[in-house]
């Protein structure tokens, strides 16, 4: 007697296959899209991340930029470059003002202040009256009553003379060897990165009466333009100089 194929009870093979290659294809399917949108969201979280970057560096480059030379009015702006992609200047950026309590003489490299503490080693100091300024370097850290020079200003100075640290500030951009440009910020020689991945960055200059200069001694206000991270969008910031 031969065989006799039986009836398949529940799902037959076939049926199972079928089944599991079709659960396959909407597995694959399903995948696919988890793939799309997790590159999607994380493409969003960088391009989140990076606007932030370019809010928090614009930031630092608009409070440092807005007291550049205002601790030394005799010095003016205190800009020292003007340039389309780059820009120094003199700021004290820690806020470190006092006077001469006494008068100083050109030979003096001890300055007799109202307030030297916390004035920090090698700094670099302007002591300033209305019309004229000159610059000293600290030889060691301020005293509450007294400011020691690595040598002499050469000038002398009355006493209520201002004296304020100068920092000298760069901020310039900078293509690595990977071809990535980014905006860098340099105060006293120490560099560092301030905005990674920039695709545009551009300084404008504007005297009082808001016309285009390249003098430093005209700039009253700084136009800085920058973009990065993939977004095409230009953050535009005007930046007006305290000094002026």
């Amino acid at each position: 007697m031969g065989w006799r194929l039986q009836d398949c009870a529940g799902i037959c093979l076939a049926e199972a296959m079928i089944a599991m290659a079709a659960g396959v294809v909407v597995l694959s399917a399903t995948i696919q899209t988890l793939n799309h949108f997790q590159q999607k969201l994380w493409a969003q979280h960088d391009a989140i991340a990076h606007h932030q970057d370019l809010r928090v560096g614009m930031g630092v480059m608009e409070a440092e930029l807005r007291v550049a030379g205002a601790a030394a009015p005799a010095i003016g702006t205190g800009l020292l470059r003007a340039e389309p992609q780059e820009v120094e200047f003199l700021a004290n950026l820690a806020g470190l003002v006092t006077t001469l309590s006494s008068p100083v003489s050109s030979s003096q490299d001890k300055l007799p202040v109202g307030d030297g503490s916390d004035w920090p080693t090698g700094k670099q100091l302007l002591v300033c009256t209305e019309d004229r300024c000159a610059e000293g370097r600290l030889a060691r850290d301020g005293r509450p009553h007294r400011l020691s020079l690595t040598e002499p200003l050469g000038q002398a100075f009355p006493a209520g003379s201002s004296v304020a640290v100068s920092n000298l500030v760069r901020f310039y951009v900078r293509k690595d060897q990977n071809g990535t440009t980014s905006l860098m910020r340099q105060v006293d020689g120490g560099a560092s990165t301030l905005i990674g991945d920039v695709t545009w960055f551009r300084l404008v200059y504007l005297d009082p009466e808001g016309k285009r200069t390249q003098d430093p001694a005209r700039v009253a206000r700084v136009r800085v333009e920058v973009s990065g991270g993939g977004d095409r969008r230009v953050l535009t910031k005007d930046i007006g100089l305290r000094a002026r």
